[in-house]
């Protein structure tokens, strides 16, 4: 038989024992200790300077003095011999803290709060269905966590002590990194992705000044082409600049092009220095781009297989001056009506409503307006940008009448 009980070890009167109460009182005492077990504190690791017979306390973890090696015992202040006794606890004893007004229980493990209104706000550490350590000090292994709103909504908070740390979500596969998101190491916003779980690519970051977009999942220019990346504003001449082309004949990304030949820009059609290129892809090898030359005039071609067609220029521009009024052909055909008033004193010069390429090849017919008689026009001086004009009657003199000029000849 053993010589006290199971749960609190109070002391047995054994049979024919002398001095029986000594084993009764030190039964009565273990009792008085334990029985409505309140605390004056919890987790202190040395006791207080000032002590009464029968203080209480539940020993805090790493302590020291006359508590050393009794972490998370109950300790009781024994006033007749200025000692301590400690109790070690069983699972399921339960202490109300006098201090914080809170209630405690022994899991076996740690003292855990029970809840309520004073409720024990921290903990050590904690593992439900799974082992906390000292790093990872909450700790839960279940198929789902639930956190849930307590009114109207809910926030969860990761909190970094300065810029250069990390505030972050990171997903693992088979305990290695392969996605994390949130601030590493700035206070920009970061998705970022790892095959390895060592070397990690940011796919996108936010700046947190602008929210502007960046990583390797953006484009790094206007022409960037690559596939899976985000297109910027700008892109392919969208809500921006369009970049300028090299050779439009070989591979060009689908999209708006600049054409600058002074930029470097070739393929273009016989003559066109400057223009908006359109490239559209169907398939492999199967194309089409258009071009508006800085005049106006559209250009066309398409290939399916190796080789381009011709440029064909459809389409024709034209306009109104001072001097008159002027029609661009899509062939490159420049045609200027004007009215001339020409003196009795000398010739008058007139300006083109549009300049020519050159004065080769210019043909200029005349008509008068409302004359009498015999009139005669003559045209010289003539260049790429305007002529002289002269009119002379049936005896060779110079009149002042109304002239009728359409010159024809190549654009500039």
């Amino acid at each position: 038989m053993s010589d006290s009980s199971t749960l609190l070890s109070l002391p047995y009167i054994m049979p024919s024992q002398a001095q029986k109460h000594v084993t009764h009182n030190e039964a009565i005492e273990i009792l008085d200790v334990l029985v409505q077990l309140a605390v004056l504190d919890q987790g202190l690791t040395t006791p207080p300077a000032t002590l009464t017979m029968g203080d209480r306390y539940i020993v805090g973890t790493g302590a020291g003095g006359a508590w050393s090696g009794r972490d998370d015992s109950v300790a009781i202040y024994d006033g007749e011999s200025q000692g301590w006794r400690f109790f070690t606890p069983r699972a399921g004893w339960r202490a109300h803290v006098i201090a914080s007004g809170t209630e405690v229980v022994w899991t076996g493990t740690l003292w855990a709060a029970t809840g309520g209104s004073g409720a024990v706000t921290t903990l050590p550490l904690l593992g439900i269905s799974t082992t906390a350590d000292a790093t990872n000090r909450l700790a839960v292994a279940a198929e789902a966590t639930l956190l849930t709103h307590a009114g109207g909504g809910h926030r969860l908070k990761v909190n970094k002590a300065a810029a250069a740390e990390t505030a972050s979500l990171l997903f693992q596969s088979d305990w290695s990194g392969r996605a994390e998101m949130g601030l590493t190491g700035s206070d920009d916003f970061a998705i970022r992705v790892s095959d390895d779980g060592t070397t990690f690519v940011t796919a996108l970051s936010f700046e947190a000044a602008t929210g502007l977009a960046s990583g390797a999942a953006v484009q790094t220019a206007a022409g960037d082409a690559t596939a899976g990346r985000l297109m910027r504003v700008g892109a392919f001449g969208l809500g921006g600049t369009a970049p300028v082309a090299g050779n439009i004949a070989s591979d060009l990304a689908p999209g708006f092009h600049g054409y600058d030949t002074a930029s470097g820009s070739t393929g273009g059609p016989a003559g066109v220095t400057a223009g908006i290129l359109l490239h559209q892809r169907r398939a492999a090898g199967a194309e089409a781009q258009i071009l508006i030359d800085a005049g106006g005039i559209v250009h066309s071609r398409a290939r399916a297989g190796a080789g381009w067609n011709d440029w064909r220029a459809s389409g024709a521009t034209g306009g109104t001056t001072a001097q008159g009024r002027y029609r661009r052909e899509a062939d490159g055909t420049l045609t200027c009506w004007q009215s001339v008033t020409t003196a009795s004193s000398g010739d008058v010069a007139a300006t083109f409503p549009a300049a020519f390429a050159s004065d080769s090849g210019l043909v200029t017919t005349t008509g008068v307006v409302g004359g009498n008689g015999a009139v005669s026009v003559r045209v010289t001086a003539r260049s790429a940008t305007g002529l002289s004009v002269a009119a002379f009657d049936a005896s060779g003199a110079r009149i002042a009448v109304t002239v009728d000029l359409v010159t024809t000849g190549p654009a500039s």
